[in-house]
């Protein structure tokens, strides 16, 4: 299932702690080891930092076999995406964590 963009603008901040939280829910991960990994589960990201969208435009993929698990993981995914008028540039591939 598509993702799409709500704004026109660029990509400032993708959330990871809520993309892979995401990709647990739909059975990519596990939260222990009992847990199991559906291996047709998980996400693709289609933009990265400083991209430039339209709203409407595809952000990323949802790929999952629970249909149930879509609407809400699509509009959350979606949220991950912080989206502002101006260009964002990134010098560095350090990850902040707060």
């Amino acid at each position: 299932m598509p993702v799409y963009s709500p704004d026109n603008g660029y990509i400032s901040k993708i959330d990871a702690d809520l993309v892979g939280s995401i990709a647990v829910y739909l059975g990519a991960g596990r939260m222990n080891d009992e847990s199991k990994i559906d291996r047709t589960a998980g996400i693709v990201l289609n933009k990265k930092i400083g991209d430039s969208v339209t709203a409407g435009e595809i952000v990323a993929y949802i790929h999952t076999n629970d249909a149930n698990k879509v609407k809400g993981a699509a509009q959350n995914l979606q949220d991950a995406f912080q989206i502002v008028k101006r260009r964002t540039y990134s010098t560095s591939r350090i990850v902040e964590i707060m």
